[in-house]
C-alpha cells in the first residue's frame, strides 16, 4: 500500500506543477506586491487545513507580513487572503471568499474540484486565483474497494511551499530581504 500511496502522491505533485505553475507564479507576484506594498498576507485553513496556516506563520519557511486570518480581521485592498479548503463546492467557504473579496482584498482559493458540481457558488467562482489540488478521493484502494489515504494537508503544504519558494525568488530578485 505504501508504494501505491507514494506513487499516487507524486502524481498529484506533478499534476499541480504541470497545471498550476503559471498560477503559482502570478500568485507569487501578487504576494510580493502585497508584502512590499505594506499589506498583509492572511492564511485561512478550513478544518485540518489550518495546518497550512500554522506552517506559513510558524514554520521554517515563512514570508514576512503574514498572519492567520482571524474573524475580527479588517481587510484592506492592500491585503491578500489565501484560503485552503478540502473541496471547491463547500458553499460556506465560497461565501467567506466572497466576503473577503468584497472588502477589496485579493483572494486565493486552494481546494479540490469535484466533477458534477451543481452549487450556485463555488470557491473557484469567488476568488481571484484558484488552484485545484485534484484530491477528490483517497489515493489507495483498500480490500473492500474503498479509497483511503486522503492527504489533503500534505498536498496543501506542497502548494504552500511552491508559493513560498516562488515568492521568495521574486523578492530576492528585487533585493527584498526576508
Amino acid at each position: 500500500m505504501l508504494k501505491i500511496f507514494t506513487t499516487q502522491l507524486m502524481g498529484k505533485f506533478k499534476h499541480i506543477q504541470d497545471n498550476h505553475e503559471m498560477v503559482i507564479e502570478d500568485l507569487s507576484r501578487l504576494l510580493a506586491q502585497t508584502i512590499t506594498g505594506g499589506g498583509m498576507v492572511y492564511f485561512h485553513g478550513q478544518n485540518e487545513l489550518q495546518g497550512v496556516a500554522l506552517e506559513a506563520i510558524d514554520g521554517a519557511d515563512r514570508l514576512p507580513s503574514c498572519a492567520i486570518l482571524e474573524p475580527q480581521t479588517e481587510l484592506t485592498d492592500r491585503d491578500t487572503v489565501i484560503m485552503f479548503g478540502k473541496f471547491n463546492d463547500d458553499e460556506s467557504l465560497a461565501e467567506l471568499a466572497k466576503e473577503y473579496k468584497e472588502s477589496g482584498a485579493s483572494v486565493v482559493g486552494v481546494a479540490a474540484t469535484r466533477k458534477g458540481q451543481d452549487q450556485a457558488q463555488t470557491l473557484e467562482d469567488s476568488v481571484h486565483f484558484y488552484i485545484n489540488t485534484g484530491l477528490t478521493t483517497g489515493l489507495v484502494p483498500d480490500e473492500d474497494g474503498e479509497r483511503i489515504g486522503h492527504p489533503s494537508l500534505l498536498i496543501s503544504l506542497y502548494i504552500y511551499h511552491a508559493i513560498y519558494l516562488t515568492t521568495k525568488e521574486i523578492l530576492d530578485e528585487h533585493g527584498v530581504e526576508i
